[in-house]
């Protein structure tokens, strides 16, 4: 019997089976794609995608030149990240892996936890790969493309077509609050800019069908979002989720449909645990560092970061720029990145337009209500205020105003519902598909206009020598083999963020998450005075009052701007440098002298001490500390420290054999049982091994480490490691198994239920093709 072939019908290029046989499932795929666009004119998933990269590079490919780095005078890129990302760097080329601790700044503080270091965020790879500077454009310009596809997906969860959901996404792109987030250096928070809004995607999805493979996939964006680091917007957007989960569980209460309640508040449940858990690893050491740093402090100013949204920035919903721009001063707060409004004026139109003429549709209520619920949060009124007293963890962030975000974020979901509405009308007056792919042609050339317009306006490079340079300061202590810090005068010597990349280690810094005590110990060493009453973030060397504790931080050199007028007898000025690069954030890049102090009194990394004084915890430390002189005296917490070694000999060795960010491995030799005082911040973190065998250490000095040593040679080593390790990382992998185990469940029950089809994608996109 002769096999008859299918044949393919030319009349609309569907599949037509003239006998036996069956249609290929990408043949299906094809000839659905190509019907659509044929009844259409709408863009499939792939084209969508192919023009938002091609826009993207219109937009922004110029950040992407060879050599160069994003600048502006603001940019939390050169004033910190750069760092951040350059500990890591040079812990991975030195065979490390990935650093627990950074010694480049305050003197040593945790890395690995802050919510700014991302160094196990996915889509930071590429800092395995090239240094900081190659690898910073690639990585924000990337973000900015997938945040314009999240949108996409926004738009297919809440049913729109394809030209709302192509709308929604180059609003996305060129939104003036993410271009302006870019301008600001915001490498931690675009992660979360960026992925906050397929949270909501992916729960519209679970709501309306409650099923496994929608529950891991909330689980895996809600992990995602978490590894992202700064948490902030993933904490507001937790209210809205919440939310609308509740939203959801009463209609279906009251439809009485019991089942489908359960399975709803079921798999949002677990899809929340599995999210946490798996990045349990980050969040728990997090949350038990929370009682050591400054942040715990923060008063409301320290919160408001000292000025607030009033009812007048609003205004800037209807242009970027109405109340000026940090271009030229002309803006009076300065920070416009955390205060506009602004998402584009044809978003903003559609959007009410949405929310009127779509109403009634799915969604478009909850939609307006946030949009308007998460403005008025943006704003300083007594609701925030409530809020701050009331909620937990809400003081714990600064700047409500960045819900902001969140308030974009609707505003173009209500767009795309917009856009929808209008074409629906314009489709039913004309009929013709060629009209309403013109209007909303339209729209989108508008909106990619005014996006490229303004990321040139904006958005500026400079070559990446500038961005990490290297300095004729920076040669001369790179020539000191010993271990040592240096104390740049002030904030205008060296930038903080250009500590790493230059090898130093800096008693100064900037760190939003910083230790405490150490700022306690900072002040009394300038001031006299250890008493904090709010949260810090920049921590400048100004003034001694106790030049005790400057020499326990094993501070060798002191850096200025200008000669020191007078001179004090321990100091020695041993270099001099003219026209040295400088970089100070809100100012920009600049050109400054460099003269170069020794400490002659300077104490080593370690060292013995002839006296050791008890103390009973940190404030009993503090006052201690302000009744002694810590030259040849350790005040030591713990029971042991009634033990007194006695003076010093000529005999006793102890120094520094290997060194580098969260270790340090010393040898030791004394005739007798002595105290050993270690320059490194004390963290519960540390551990230490004496000959290989686990040690104890003692909190020195307030804000320093110190151990007991037996007689003779020895070898100590100090670890440092998150709080909380072990145990947060086996939940972490626990629960990623857990999530692998499901995922393959799901996927051969799907298999046997023959959806051998994958439901997103370019499969999902070509049958849900519609104006």
């Amino acid at each position: 019997m002769r096999r008859v072939r299918p044949r393919r019908s030319r009349s609309a290029g569907k599949h037509v089976i003239a006998s036996g046989g069956a249609p290929d499932r990408g043949e299906i795929v094809l000839g659905n794609v190509w019907t659509r666009m044929r009844e259409t004119g709408a863009p499939t998933w792939w084209a969508s995608f192919a023009l938002v990269v091609v826009l993207a590079l219109v937009g922004y490919g110029f950040i992407l030149q060879p050599g160069q780095v994003l600048y502006s005078p603001h940019s939390d890129i050169l004033a910190y990240h750069l760092g951040a990302k350059g500990v890591l760097w040079r812990s991975l080329e030195a065979g490390r892996g990935i650093p627990f601790w950074r010694a480049d700044q305050m003197a040593g503080g945790p890395a690995f936890t802050s919510p700014n270091a991302l160094y196990t965020y996915p889509l930071h790879g590429l800092f395995y790969l090239l240094n900081p500077p190659a690898a910073v454009d690639w990585t924000m310009w990337i973000h900015i493309v997938l945040g314009a596809l999240v949108f996409w997906e926004l738009g297919r969860a809440l049913g729109l077509g394809s030209w709302p959901r192509l709308l929604m996404a180059v609003a996305a792109l060129f939104n003036f609050k993410v271009l302006m987030a870019v301008y600001a250096g915001w490498l931690s928070l675009l992660p979360g800019i960026s992925f906050f809004p397929l949270l909501f995607a992916v729960l519209f999805r679970l709501a309306d069908h409650p099923r496994a493979r929608d529950a891991l996939a909330l689980a895996a964006v809600g992990a995602l979002c978490l590894h992202g680091g700064h948490v902030q917007l993933v904490y507001y957007c937790s209210w809205f989720l919440a939310a609308y989960v509740l939203i959801a569980l009463f209609r279906l209460w009251r439809a009485g449909s019991y089942g489908d309640m359960r399975r709803v508040a079921g798999w949002a449940a677990l899809s929340g645990a599995l999210a946490v858990g798996m990045a349990a690893y980050l969040l728990v050491p997090l949350a038990a560092e929370v009682p050591l740093v400054t942040r715990d402090l923060a008063s409301r100013e320290f919160f408001r970061s000292f000025h607030s949204l009033g009812w007048h920035h609003l205004l800037t919903f209807f242009h970027p720029e109405l109340l000026g721009s940090p271009r030229d001063g002309t803006y009076a707060a300065i920070e416009l990145w955390e205060d506009v409004a602004y998402f584009g004026l044809v978003p903003l139109l559609l959007a009410f337009a949405g929310g009127t003429l779509g109403w009634r549709r799915p969604r478009t209520r909850f939609l307006v209500v946030s949009f308007v619920v998460s403005m008025l949060f943006a704003l300083d009124t007594p609701l925030v205020r409530f809020l701050y007293d009331m909620l937990p963890g809400f003081r714990l962030f600064r700047l409500p105003g960045r819900m902001l975000f969140l308030t974009s974020c609707f505003g173009i979901a209500l767009a795309g519902v917009g856009l929808e509405e209008v074409l629906a009308r314009l489709r039913g007056v004309s009929g013709a598909a060629w009209r309403t792919a013109l209007a909303a042609g339209a729209m989108i050339a508008v909106i990619v206009a005014e996006g490229a317009y303004y990321s040139h306006r904006y958005l500026a490079t400079i070559a990446g020598e500038y961005a990490a340079p290297k300095t004729d300061y920076a040669r001369f202590l790179a020539a000191d083999p010993e271990v040592f810090r240096v104390a740049p005068l002030g904030s205008r010597v060296v930038p903080y963020g250009w500590a790493a990349p230059m090898g130093l280690q800096m008693i100064s810094g900037y760190e939003p998450f910083n230790l405490r005590h150490y700022q306690e110990y900072d002040r009394l060493m300038q001031f006299g005075d250890g008493q904090l009453s709010d949260a810090i973030t920049w921590t400048d060397f100004t003034r001694i009052a106790r030049w005790d504790l400057f020499d326990n931080l094993n501070v060798r050199y002191v850096l200025t701007p200008s000669p020191l007028r007078p001179l004090p007898e321990r100091l020695e000025l041993v270099a001099q440098y003219q026209n040295q690069p400088l970089f100070v954030l809100y100012r920009g890049m600049y050109r400054t002298n460099v003269f170069i102090y020794r400490n002659t009194e300077a104490r080593p990394r370690v060292s013995w001490v002839s006296r050791v004084v008890p103390a009973s915890g940190e404030k009993d430390a503090t006052a201690l500390i302000r009744r002694h002189d810590l030259r040849d005296l350790a005040i030591v917490d713990g029971a042991e420290a009634t033990e007194q070694p006695g003076p010093v000999s000529s005999a006793e060795r102890a120094e520094v054999v290997a060194a580098a960010d969260g270790f340090l491995e010393v040898e030791t030799e004394s005739p007798a049982k002595r105290f050993l005082v270690i320059s490194e911040v004390w963290h519960p973190g540390w551990s230490a091994t004496m000959d290989g065998v686990e040690h104890r250490l003692h909190r020195t000095n307030l804000a320093l480490m110190g151990a007991w040593m037996p007689a003779g040679k020895h070898r100590l080593v100090l670890r440092f490691r998150p709080l909380l390790w072990r145990p947060a990382l086996a939940v972490s992998l626990g629960s990623g198994v857990a999530f692998l185990g499901l995922a393959a469940i799901a996927f051969l029950q799907r298999r046997r239920d023959g959806h051998g089809l994958p439901t997103d994608g370019f499969a999902e996109g070509s049958r849900s093709l519609r104006v």
